[in-house]
């Protein structure tokens, strides 16, 4: 995503972007532990957060993506894949 700098919106979506991937990230390799440990378990409860986690990376990223086409269109219309 083409993040405005100057934005404030943008920064707090970036930001909070970045945590909830950390997040992931952290919680992955938890999974890894649980499944290395053959921990069935923990591996549901995690995949299951995991899961969480991913709906609101999603939801975040499409925030920022409606944030950016309409609050930046030139920003947006430059980065389009299009």
């Amino acid at each position: 995503m083409n993040f405005a700098e100057s934005c404030a919106e943008c920064r707090r979506l970036a930001e909070a972007y970045e945590a909830v991937t950390m997040g992931w990230f952290r919680v992955q390799g938890q999974l890894r532990i649980a499944a290395y440990s053959n921990d069935e378990v923990a591996s549901d409860r995690i995949v299951e957060e995991l899961t969480g986690i991913g709906r609101r990376r999603e939801q975040l990223r499409l925030q920022a993506e409606n944030h950016i086409a309409t609050a930046h269109p030139r920003v947006a219309c430059a980065s389009s894949s299009l």
